[in-house]
């Protein structure tokens, strides 16, 4: 019998069943390297004093995407943008802190206070994550993804080339991002789009691999041509990193 592991380094039982393990309504994202952080709850508990999170250095491995026109200097300004939402999430964490138990008597949905904390909380979070997960999946070989991987995008989507075209039609009608994920409730591959750093559609999903396409993250090399961004964005793609975050 052959070995279940995959060049990929994905064993396909386990593989298809990670929504399970993953655990009813979690949203995973990847991070990068280091530090890892996973373990750090996202808000501070009543009481006590705001977490913190920091910054995760950008992969060197980034940097190879200048063969195909990525530059070092746009991927130094976009991780600067990264390390903004990073100092948010902690000035806003640190404004709940402040806030003590929320008097919901304040509380109001056209304005107030816990309102605007929460919703920009969710927005410079959601920046902070997709950025880990953008930068994580940059800097590998591209080409075409083997083992359970390469065989679950071609059940998805009937072939590879289905899923590139697919990818790029998503990411041209996008305004932010774009995320190839995983829905654990049937063990799905779809490409989504997300219109802002907030906006990921659905819940008991796993992102595997994200595009931005806000135009700070190519228009300094690529002008208006986002077309010929993503066809770059495919030549630097780690698959070995995208498969990773389909682990449980």
């Amino acid at each position: 019998m052959s070995d279940p592991k995959t060049q990929n380094g994905i064993d396909r039982r386990r593989f298809l069943t990670i929504g399970a393990a993953a655990g009813a309504g979690a949203l995973a994202t990847a991070g990068l390297a280091e530090p890892a952080l996973a373990a750090i709850p996202d808000g501070p508990a009543k009481g006590s004093a705001p977490l913190t999170i920091m910054a995760k250095p950008l992969p060197e491995k980034v940097f190879t995407t200048e063969a195909f026109g990525l530059t070092r200097r746009t991927h130094t300004a976009h991780y600067g943008l990264y390390q903004g939402y990073v100092r948010k999430v902690n000035e806003i964490r640190a404004a709940l802190s402040a806030m003590g138990v929320p008097d919901a008597a304040k509380a109001n949905a056209t304005y107030s206070e816990i309102r605007e904390l929460k919703v920009e909380y969710s927005f410079a979070l959601g920046g902070v994550r997709n950025h880990e997960l953008y930068f994580n999946i940059l800097g590998g070989k591209g080409g075409e993804p083997t083992g359970a991987l390469g065989d679950m995008i071609k059940s998805a989507f009937g072939s590879f080339d289905n899923w590139k075209a697919d990818l790029k039609a998503t990411g041209i009608a996008a305004r932010g991002w774009v995320w190839l994920a995983l829905d654990h409730s049937d063990n799905s591959l779809f490409n989504y789009i997300g219109d802002a750093q907030n906006s990921f559609p659905i819940w008991n999903a796993t992102p595997l691999l994200g595009l931005d396409v806000y135009e700070h993250a190519y228009f300094g090399d690529f002008g208006s041509r986002r077309a010929d961004y993503i066809e770059a964005f495919f030549k630097t793609i780690d698959w070995d990193a995208v498969a990773a975050n389909a682990k449980s």
